[in-house]
């Protein structure tokens, strides 16, 4: 039989508590932490670098014709592009203080260009253009035939560019395909060619476009030709002098300024006059997907700080639960009593 205990003997020792977390929160409150470790790492790299690098670079352009200087070491040559002549670098006649590529073609002739090192143009963007050049006085303004002075030309080998810069029947003009052209104003030969674009680049018409400035005004405005501002996979940026053969007259040409810009802002032209194209008409578009991308970012980075602060809250709150019931029951009863 069993020995029956003392009645008058002294029981156990009341059994302390260990002040151990449960096991369901402890296990719950890790597993917040530790996914917050290893997310948010990877979160805060994902954030854009623009939040502690110098100025944006839109407010560059990506390419920009130097002052002076080695003036032709910025572009790509080749034999094909200066075939009949290849340019040389002169004072400005009409820019003091800033050299220029000078373009030379005798009658007959048909080509003398270059390709300025920017990125080709691809399906979606939007690039902006400065372009300053001056005829000289005994230009073929007047002539009928084609006469190309800046051209964006589509990958393949042959038939007219997408769209082109042209001077005929003595207008300036925009091209498409060598046709459908876009009158932007008189020219004649002296004249000085200010002029800056924004090209929507897309084989859809319906979302291609060209907004021309001349001289300040905004003399094309949303031009979306007929096959849109690209013919294949991409377009490639060519200035000069590019003409119809049957011109028997010489023709010359200086350009002294040439930007390329994701931005209206970043090609605008040093000592340009206050009607220069100062909207951005597509800033805000143009932004939006990288704005969108950091509002996404921040977004993420909440939540996970959110998530890395609830369980430190949780811990908090599970440790000073512990902590009260790990207390013997005389403390419990002292504190009681008062």
């Amino acid at each position: 039989m069993p020995h029956d205990a003392d009645p008058g003997a002294p029981g156990p020792a009341p059994r302390r508590r260990t002040g151990r977390v449960p096991a369901k929160l402890l296990a719950l409150t890790t597993a917040l932490l530790a996914v917050t470790a290893a997310v948010l790492p990877a979160v805060l790299g994902s954030a854009p670098a623009a939040a502690a690098a110098p100025p944006p670079a839109n407010d560059r352009p990506v390419f920009e014709l130097p002052a002076a200087g080695d003036l032709l070491g910025v572009f790509d040559r080749n034999g094909y592009n200066e075939q009949d002549g290849a340019p040389r670098t002169i004072p400005s006649p009409t820019s003091p203080g800033r050299q220029a590529l000078e373009f030379r073609l005798d009658g007959g002739d048909q080509r003398s260009e270059v390709e300025p090192r920017v990125p080709d143009q691809y399906e979606g963007q939007v690039w902006y253009y400065t372009y300053r050049a001056g005829l000289a006085r005994d230009f073929p303004t007047a002539t009928d035939d084609w006469q190309v002075v800046l051209q964006w030309h589509h990958t393949g080998d042959s038939g007219s560019p997408p769209i082109a810069l042209e001077v005929k029947q003595g207008r300036l003009m925009l091209a498409s395909e060598g046709e459908n052209l876009q009158d932007l104003g008189p020219v004649r030969g002296g004249d000085r060619l200010d002029v800056s674009m924004r090209v929507a680049f897309s084989r859809d018409p319906g979302r291609s476009s060209v907004d021309v400035w001349r001289d300040g005004r905004h003399v094309l405005d949303g031009y979306s030709p007929p096959n849109g501002t690209m013919l294949d996979q991409g377009n490639y940026l060519k200035l000069g002098l590019y003409r119809a053969t049957a011109i028997d007259q010489g023709g010359r040409l200086w350009v002294d300024d040439l930007r390329v810009g994701p931005t209206m802002a970043s090609v605008a032209p040093t000592g340009m006059g206050s009607g220069a194209p100062g909207a951005d008409p597509v800033a805000e578009d143009a932004a939006a997907p990288a704005g969108g991308a950091a509002e996404r970012d921040v977004d993420a980075i909440t939540w996970v700080a959110g998530g890395l602060l609830l369980g430190v809250v949780l811990l908090f709150v599970a440790t000073r639960s512990v902590r009260r019931t790990a207390r013997p029951d005389g403390d419990r009863r002292e504190h009681a009593g008062r």
